[in-house]
């Protein structure tokens, strides 16, 4: 071989491997999201109205008609009481307590929220809440939700939820009868 078949074979070589990284990189490109800050707010904003008519419901005592827009798919799980549910546990937990609850209040203190994708956003909420039960004085404490809301066949529903007290020990204590709560919150 002499030298100007190797610089054609080297200059094939190069363009070739320029070119794959060309499509390559344009390839992985096309997964990122090219919305601007307000198409952005306006997906968050979308997924936020589900959020609230969630803690509307809860706030007028209709638990049930809140987890209408919780997604009953298989790969949707929701944490409460340090249990992994699904919807329809969800839906059973939040029926055997309904009835004995007589006031609550869920008062947002920041919408934190974290877009994903076009049809994903992730929530992060502090919440002040009074709750008062059926015979237990009314209790005024803190927690955390968190969620991802998910666009599934073009409706909002929330896929995943978690609830977490900061002081879960304290809660307990106010909400039950019982002097034995330690076990609950580990």
């Amino acid at each position: 071989m002499n030298n100007s078949n190797n610089t054609y074979i080297n200059k094939i070589s190069i363009f070739t491997f320029l070119i794959g990284t060309i499509i390559f990189t344009q390839s992985c490109q096309k997964g990122k999201s090219n919305l601007t800050n307000l198409e952005k707010k306006a997906i968050i904003d979308s997924a936020k109205a589900i959020v609230e008519k969630v803690f509307e419901s809860s706030n007028n005592l209709k638990f049930i008609d809140g987890l209408n827009y919780y997604s009953g798919d298989s790969d949707a799980y929701y944490t409460n009481n340090g249990a992994i549910l699904n919807l329809g546990d969800l839906k059973k937990s939040y029926s055997q307590i309904g009835s004995s609850v007589e006031i609550l209040n869920n008062s947002i203190d920041k919408w934190n929220s974290t877009f994903i994708s076009e049809n994903t956003v992730a929530f992060t909420l502090p919440i002040n809440l009074k709750i008062k039960l059926v015979g237990i004085p009314e209790y005024n404490g803190q927690l955390v939700w968190s969620g991802i809301v998910q666009k599934r066949n073009e409706k909002w529903m929330i896929i995943q939820s978690h609830e977490s007290w900061l002081n879960c020990i304290e809660v307990l204590s106010a909400l039950t009868e019982s002097d034995n709560n330690i076990k609950y919150c580990l």
